[in-house]
């Protein structure tokens, strides 16, 4: 939110920044919970122990380990679950105390299911999830909270170090285009001093903003970027693996799909959490 207008971060924000689909595969991330139980969740990761759980929750430490510990190199089974669940936790699904819930050890029982499920889904639900939670109840951000910073580079350009604009329309996923070979060199640093970004977040105007970063973007035609620029227009819950959900209302950002300014519509009193992005 800024003084002069509302600005979210769209289904097709995620897959233009990302690559990763949204609504390509059917199959929802899986969540159990009956893996808080340490036998069940030693038959996927052997090694742990109930010191390395904390409410259902399994330290991102804890994982790091076989991923580095020489003795447990041959395992390729258990190091290929343990780091996707590195990544849920310190990435995708990020929390605020550093760890992991054991529910998603499911999601990496069988490793060629996993592959099959909707992950760009559900890490734009965590992230929504996050945005929502820190603003009604405050404290920390959680989900890929990463993302937000490159998000805010492209609306904005505050604090942002800048990028050759020839390298920025050719990247796919488009956070390739701010790889630090790709700066070009300015001799005006001081606009782009994190100490100068509050001025510059609290000065700007709807002119400023650029609306639409992915315009004239070489991939702006592909498949997974036509579906998530139909998605973002919708209203829709964001459920999350395990079981909650948020809703996400495309009217709210319609300036920023299609350059025009919109009055919203009012929130909607009910939204299914069992819908399909499917259906829409």
């Amino acid at each position: 939110m800024f003084p002069c207008m509302e600005i979210g971060v769209t289904p097709l924000n995620f897959t233009m920044l990302t690559s990763l689909s949204i609504g390509r595969y059917s199959t929802q991330v899986t969540y159990d919970n009956t893996w808080f139980i340490l036998s069940n969740a030693r038959q996927l990761l052997p090694s742990i122990d109930s010191s390395h759980i904390k409410s259902g929750n399994v330290s991102i430490s804890n994982l790091r380990m076989y991923l580095t510990i020489t003795a447990d190199r041959e395992d390729n089974i258990t190091i290929a679950r343990a780091f996707i669940l590195f990544m849920m936790g310190h990435l995708w699904f990020q929390t605020a105390n550093d760890t992991v819930p054991l529910g998603y050890l499911v999601a990496v029982d069988d490793l060629d299911s996993a592959a099959q499920y909707d992950w760009g889904s559900a890490i734009l639900d965590s992230l929504h999830h996050g945005l929502d939670t820190a603003v009604t109840t405050g404290g920390a951000i959680t989900g890929f909270v990463q993302l937000l910073t490159y998000w805010f580079y492209e609306y904005c350009g505050v604090s942002n170090p800048i990028v050759k604009e020839d390298v920025k329309f050719l990247a796919y996923p488009r956070l390739r285009a701010w790889e630090r070979g790709n700066m070009r060199k300015t001799n005006d640093q001081a606009t782009n001093l994190f100490t100068q970004g509050r001025y510059h977040i609290d000065h700007r105007t709807i002119e400023t903003i650029t609306w639409e970063p992915w315009l004239e973007s070489a991939v702006s035609e592909i498949d997974d970027v036509l579906t998530t620029k139909l998605l973002s227009c919708k209203r829709m819950p964001l459920q999350l693996p395990n079981g909650n959900f948020k809703y996400y209302l495309g009217d709210r950002c319609w300036r920023q799909l299609t350059g025009e300014a919109c009055i919203p519509l009012y929130p909607p009193l009910n939204i299914s959490p069992h819908i399909s992005l499917t259906a829409f």
